[in-house]
């Protein structure tokens, strides 16, 4: 028996049954179109992650900070935490418990990490990093003729400023002598209309920032002799006045008319020394800069700190003025303390391509804590994959029960069949070839529907492929993707659908097929 007359056969036989047939076909098509579009979807959102994130800029990026050392309970003095008494073991242990977390607590601490200029060249040298960024943060007081408004300060790159800039222009260059200022500190230096905010720009300001400002001196003098902290109405001439009225007191306790009491209570407290933790009050330098005015930005309202950038630099989310990198360590340079302080965070920026979790494995090697989109990254993958399987595992379901209504179809068509079949075998036809026939026929069940099921999954990619994307736009506040498709159909796709269900209808197709190569043909000519 030629191959031909095999499929002639096998195709007969399945049209003699054209509605169990059809019905079979249906089971195999839908299984088919299961396991394609769920693959496909697999893929593609895969793909879909791999884009997103890998394709933005930002995910090449990721924040370095100083963490504060943990101490090891190993390391605290036995003394600190032996027990006394005559007691219980467990009592003794609860109460060794609570000494340790009390130490730990209040216990000394180890001094961090700073990022010194050095530990800085030791990240930029390693491989794929490309750029760091760090930024000088204090507080400061701004002044703009008589007027004055506290200011946070911040000192680096101003990138992520761009589109925050409602008036004017970030600085032109790194040593530009400009400022930046919040919409807010203008508000409270009395430029208030919207032709004000406009006219502001190249107008000059002076900035003051260091241990001056930052133990408020002046301020807290003022409020000594107030009862209440100085407004926007505080005006230059009386932050000098004052300033110079905290210096000149201690000086002039002797001719103040106080008891021999108080001036040696205010002596002693005059004379007490910082701790050695507190470098940074240790002096009451004061540095300042004038500066023209480059340009306003506005506030984060608290809707876009909620879509915010997790990663965009925290100091240019809450400072108020803005210096660009060398401007403002010219600046904070002539503070003592900034010299020897080091950063607490930086940025590094990686190569895109480059060995992102390489490079932050290098730095967290270092003793420094990472901020980066890698876990939000190799989150999302897991969960795709997860997903993924899930369908996955529906689907081979759905093809699988097509398989076993494809071994009760030819089950039936075999008792249907067996006087055929006893002819066949009469007229010279083999175990084999009978064989042949019936597994031909689930091949060729399993390529139609195959075909069919492959035809449909496409058809259903295209139609939801468009509201699948704009459903994720929304969740990501309309964000634009860079994707325009989650779903991936690459050409061995179609071939393995095809093979598979073929390959799971042909072993349907088994049983009933060795039963029917069984059949003897003296019984089955006498069938009825």
């Amino acid at each position: 028996m030629r191959v031909r007359e095999l499929i002639r056969f096998a195709v007969g036989g399945l049209w003699r049954q054209k509605i169990r047939s059809t019905l079979t076909l249906v089971g195999v098509t839908i299984g088919t179109a299961a396991l394609a579009f769920s693959l496909a979807l697999g893929l593609g959102l895969r793909a879909f992650i791999e884009r997103e994130f890998k394709g933005k800029d930002d995910f090449w990026r990721f924040q370095v900070r100083v963490g504060e050392p943990v101490l090891n309970p190993d390391d605290i003095p036995p003394t600190r935490i032996e027990v006394h008494g005559t007691m219980s073991a467990e009592r003794q242990g609860r109460i060794r418990d609570a000494l340790i977390q009390r130490y730990l607590a209040n216990g000394p601490r180890k001094s961090p990490v700073i990022l010194t200029p050095e530990k800085l060249a030791a990240i930029a040298a390693i491989p794929d990093v490309v750029e760091i960024r760090t930024y000088r943060t204090d507080t400061g007081r701004v002044w703009l003729g008589e007027r004055s408004a506290p200011g946070f300060t911040a000192a680096g790159r101003l990138n992520g400023l761009r589109d925050r800039v409602i008036a004017g222009r970030l600085p032109e260059s790194d040593d530009a002598a400009e400022v930046v200022l919040s919409e807010f500190t203008l508000y409270e230096l009395g430029v208030r209309d919207d032709e004000a905010l406009e006219a502001a720009i190249g107008g000059r300001v002076q900035l003051d920032v260091g241990g001056g400002v930052r133990n408020a001196q002046p301020m807290a003098l003022a409020r000594a002799l107030t009862g209440r902290l100085p407004d926007e109405q505080f005006s230059r001439g009386q932050a000098i006045a004052l300033g110079k009225l905290a210096s000149a007191l201690p000086k002039a306790i002797d001719s103040l008319d106080l008891t021999p009491a108080d001036r040696a209570a205010l002596k002693g407290l005059l004379d007490q020394k910082p701790v050695a933790d507190e470098k940074r009050t240790e002096t009451s330098k004061l540095a300042s800069g004038e500066y023209r005015i480059a340009g306003v930005v506005k506030l984060v309202t608290r809707e876009e700190r909620k879509k915010a950038d997790p990663f965009t630099a925290w100091e240019l989310r809450q400072a108020d003025v803005f210096l660009p990198p060398a401007t403002g360590e010219a600046l904070f340079g002539q503070l003592p303390w900034a010299k020897e302080s080091g950063f607490g965070a930086a940025e590094v920026w990686v190569r895109p391509g480059g060995d992102l979790p390489g490079a932050v494995a290098a730095v967290e090697g270092m003793g420094y804590e990472t901020f980066s989109a890698l876990k939000w990254f190799n989150g999302a993958k897991k969960e795709v994959t997860l997903i993924a399987a899930g369908l996955n595992l529906f689907a081979l379901i759905a093809l699988f029960v097509a398989g076993i209504g494809i071994t009760n179809t030819l089950v039936t068509s075999v008792i249907e069949r067996t006087r055929e079949i006893g002819i066949l075998k009469a007229v010279g036809a083999t175990r084999g070839q009978v064989l042949g026939i019936f597994l031909t026929e689930g091949a060729v069940i399993g390529l139609l529907g195959s075909g069919f099921g492959l035809a449909l999954a496409r058809g259903l990619m295209i139609l939801s492929d468009g509201y699948v994307c704009e459903m994720i736009e929304q969740q990501i506040h309309g964000e634009k993707l860079l994707s325009d498709t989650i779903f991936l159909f690459p050409g061995w796709l179609w071939v393995a659908a095809v093979s598979f269900a073929v390959g799971v209808t042909t072993a349907a197709a088994y049983y009933p097929a060795r039963r029917a190569a069984q059949v003897d043909p003296i019984r089955a000519l006498s069938y009825e």
